[in-house]
Order: structure tokens, then sequence, then C-alpha cells
């Protein structure tokens, strides 16, 4: 995936949002107002990279999997993944805390704002504050159709530990977790599941962080 390294990228400015951005697929992925050209360019480099289909960090094989499903994003940042697989999911619900973040989210995803809902706040395992457990946000929602994405920097056990009723009860629900933050998430998060009766598999591959080699990504089923 060397090809991601050398790939032209044109950065755009929005003068009226006062926001960069980025043509992704014909879509406008907005960054950060502080971000400086060339920070926008690295980390869109690297977005492409992990989302290549042949990436240890890539979260779906195909986006079709998506298809009228409610899609919650679990640590959204620049909101790649839901840009996406907007044109295929049923409903849209970004979980994003980082300020900085928000502003170019709604632009980003201005376009589709009916089927787009953000919820600022951390998800973990109480509701308290600015955390909420996904049983507690799901609680009035029907319990199928789900496709949960999980990047949160290390939360994925307490994410996880806060949705129990939810892989208990849902049907035809999907899981991407990413498994390389904390040691040993592989083997936690792959137990964890299969106690709910998910059948699993790990993305292809190996991520490097923190100084170790770790399965990057966990991709969880169940009917």
């Amino acid at each position: 995936m060397f090809e991601y390294k050398n790939i032209e990228i044109i950065v755009k400015f929005d003068e009226e949002l006062n926001l960069p951005f980025v043509i992704h697929n014909h879509k406008n992925l907005y960054f950060p107002e502080f971000y400086t050209v060339d920070k926008v360019i690295t980390d869109y480099r690297a977005l492409l990279t992990e989302q290549d289909i042949r990436a240890s960090h890539r979260y779906v094989k195909s986006y079709n999997e998506l298809t009228d499903k409610t899609l919650l994003d679990i640590g959204s940042a620049e909101g790649i993944f839901a840009l996406d697989t907007i044109e295929f999911v049923k409903e849209v619900i970004i979980f994003e805390c980082e300020q900085y973040w928000l502003k170019p989210l709604k632009a980003t995803f201005e376009p589709w704002k009916d089927k787009v809902r953000f919820v600022e706040k951390y998800v973990g395992n109480i509701t308290s504050g600015k955390f909420i457990t996904i049983d507690e946000f799901l609680k009035d929602y029907p319990k199928e159709n789900l496709f949960l994405k999980m990047d949160i920097e290390g939360a994925e056990r307490k994410a996880l530990e806060g949705a129990i009723n939810t892989l208990q009860s849902s049907k035809n629900i999907q899981l991407a977790i990413c498994t390389y933050h904390q040691p040993n998430d592989p083997e936690y998060i792959a137990d964890f599941v299969s106690n709910f009766g998910f059948e699993y598999e790990f993305s292809d591959g190996l991520m490097y962080w923190e100084k170790r080699f770790s399965k990057g990504l966990i991709r969880c089923y169940k009917a």
C-alpha cells in the first residue's frame, strides 16, 4: 500500500465555514479549522491506507454489508467510514465527544442531515455526565439491523460491557471493533462476543502499536 505515499492530494478551503477539506469519492470530507495543508494531506493519506481493502484496519470487506442498517459510528473522528457507507445505511449515529471534530463532521454530513444524528458523549460502561452506554442509548430503538463500529483508543472493552443487553437481544447485528489499542484485546474481545453467540473473524495482517504487533480488527456477526 505504499502507493498512497505518493498519491496527489488537493486540499481545498471552505471560506464560509473556515474549514479545509478534500474531495473523497466525490464527497467533501472536512477537517478541523486548525489543520494545516500538510496535516490534512498526512492524515488523509493515513485514512486511505487504513481503509484499503488489504489493510488490517479495514472495518468491512464490503460496504454492502451496511445496506439498510443503522450504523453506530463510535469514535468517528473525521467520519470517513460513515461517509463511505452513507448511501448504504438507513441511519448513522455518530458518537464523537472531541469538540474540534464536531464542526467539520456537521459540514461533511450536511447533505445527509436527515439521516445523521450526533451524540456528543463518550461511550462506556456507565451513563453519567459525558458518558453513555450503548444499552442506555438504544433502549427505545429496535434491536435489529445494527452495525456497531468501535475505534475508541482503548475504551472498547468498557463500551462492550455497556452493550450487554444489546448484544444479547439484537437480531442481524454486526460489529467492527479495533483490537490493537490494549494488550490481549484480540483474545479478550473474541471471548466476550462469543458468549453472546457471535461468530467472528479477524482482519488480515497485523497492526504495529505501542511497540508491539497485534491483530488490528475483529469483525463479528450474529443473525
